[in-house]
């Protein structure tokens, strides 16, 4: 679980450029380990992404809850990370359930599609 300190400092201004770089944590989504991510999600963030991955135990946790309520941003290349993170969870039988985004970022999910392989609640 994560602090409420890490929690406000999560996604801050890195650089002084304005923008936050996307940042993630482990920790418990809707009662169950998961993954929070914050900030702007972009091709910028692949490689953080991919050690994400990584580090998670798709075969101990199959199901993947992801806490969006601190993204401010996705892009195309973010959205296909998505698409390999469910494709990842269907292998093991799981899922991936997103809870807590901003209404233009489900919506812009839905537009490509990727509510047709996570659950968005």
């Amino acid at each position: 679980m994560v602090s409420a300190a890490y929690l406000r400092n999560m996604g801050r201004s890195n650089g002084g450029s304005g923008f936050r770089a996307m940042e993630y944590a482990f920790t418990e989504v809707d009662g169950q380990d998961g993954i929070l991510l914050s900030g702007r999600f972009t091709y910028d963030d692949s490689r953080k992404f991919h050690e994400m991955l990584a580090l998670w135990d798709f075969a101990a946790k199959p199901d993947v809850p992801l806490d969006l309520r601190y993204l401010t941003f996705l892009d195309s290349t973010a959205i296909g990370m998505l698409f390999v993170l469910a494709n990842r969870c269907r292998e093991r039988q799981g899922s991936v359930t997103v809870v807590n985004a901003q209404p233009y970022i489900v919506q812009t999910m839905r537009r490509v599609s990727l509510d047709q392989y996570v659950f968005i609640r």
